[in-house]
């Protein structure tokens, strides 16, 4: 593999700069000389100032770096999350079989959350229902303990509690969620962070109208609509936006219009190619008129 300098290199010529456009004022030219041929090292506080001379984020750089391939935690939360919303348990499997060869801390904590998820697919597909009481106790406990043993949590930490929100018992989850919002604040105006945060909502807005907790979801919807909107606002999160309002006016005792409200989330997302979310929708709505 190449060094970062030889990376930097690269695309410093590619985009026609010269070195003294590079890295004036930074490191010297001798050093900036050796550090292109990969003879040596630099600060990653003298790394950003460079990538800002190429107009370039640390993110993509890294992304070059490995050949314009995503890190391992990416490459996971990617398959994991295409496979989990296409309701494909042979890739979820697949992913499984993967983390079983590993012996690691961060594949083990994996592990137990691509196992949890397997069972919660199973029985909805033979029942058309989320039981949480399907998954194993000790892959709660396993990701639990991982993340109650943390002070502070990065966005892997909150990407995991997000994914596994549902399986959490309630006295658990309170105790997590203080972690949470010590770290969700930091990472409002970041972009991943900020969408971990909508996706953490969104589940937590689910629950809550589940256990009728409905002043406290109302709390959490407006939070998704404000840290979604109006710059940051994707499609998918004005869907559930607009879901979820529905179904807390059903739970408001009105039930007409939260009904055509939330029906009307679903058949956008029929609409959109997205049949298994529209499912689960359809699902969680019968759930709650009954």
């Amino acid at each position: 593999m190449n060094t970062y300098g030889e990376v930097i290199r690269n695309i410093r010529t590619n985009k026609g700069l010269s070195q003294k456009e590079v890295y004036l004022d930074i490191i010297s030219k001798s050093y900036a000389i050796e550090f292109e041929k990969g003879n040596h090292e630099i600060t990653l506080r003298l790394l950003e100032q460079i990538l800002n001379r190429l107009m370039m984020g640390i993110d993509e750089f890294f992304y070059i770096y490995r050949g314009y391939k995503l890190s391992k935690h990416d490459t996971f939360t990617n398959k994991y999350s295409k496979a989990g919303n296409n309701n494909d348990l042979e890739a979820l499997i697949e992913i499984y079989q993967e983390l079983h060869q590993r012996e690691d801390l961060t594949s083990k904590i994996h592990l137990a959350e691509v196992r949890s998820r397997i069972r919660l697919l199973k029985h909805f597909n033979l029942t058309g229902q989320f039981e949480k009481n399907v998954i194993l106790t000790e892959d709660i406990e396993t990701i639990t303990n991982y993340l109650n043993n943390l002070q502070s949590w990065t966005l892997q930490e909150m990407q995991l509690f997000t994914n596994t929100l549902n399986y959490i018992d309630y006295d658990q989850r309170d105790i997590l969620f203080q972690t949470l919002i010590k770290s969700m604040k930091k990472y409002e105006a970041h972009e991943r962070g900020r969408d971990v945060i909508c996706v953490m909502l969104t589940n937590m807005i689910y629950e809550l109208i589940m256990i009728n907790q409905i002043s406290y979801a109302e709390i959490l919807l407006e939070n998704l609509n404000n840290i979604s909107s109006p710059q940051y606002q994707t499609l998918f999160f004005k869907i559930v936006y607009k879901y979820y309002n529905g179904l807390i006016k059903i739970k408001r005792n009105s039930k007409e219009e939260g009904t055509k409200l939330a029906q009307s989330a679903i058949d956008v997302l029929y609409e959109f190619g997205e049949p298994y979310q529209a499912k689960t929708l359809e699902s969680i709505l019968s759930q709650i008129l009954q």
